[in-house]
């Protein structure tokens, strides 16, 4: 069995990384940005959470085919059944 291997061995990084001049990056102000330093651009961010399918206890009608269901599943913002859903 091989020896486990540490993390410095998997590429460049870490806060405390010394640069070409000796400096640090908490040092000169440098590194990634936070969450409130306004320079994390928007296409950076996530797309936000949809949810995939619902339920309700009164049944309603397919979005594809009229059929009264409880389960829908989403595409596109529709509520579909399991058959009208595009697998």
């Amino acid at each position: 069995m091989t020896r486990d291997a540490s993390l410095t061995e998997f590429g460049v990084g870490g806060d405390d990384e010394e640069q070409a001049d000796g400096t640090t990056d908490s040092e000169t102000g440098g590194g990634e940005a936070t969450a409130g330093s306004g320079t994390v651009d928007d296409r950076d961010a996530p797309d936000p959470v949809r949810p995939t399918s619902r339920w309700s206890a009164e049944p309603r009608p397919c979005a594809g085919c009229g059929t009264r269901i409880q389960r829908a599943w989403t595409d596109d913002g529709r509520l579909l059944c399991a058959d009208c859903k595009e697998w």
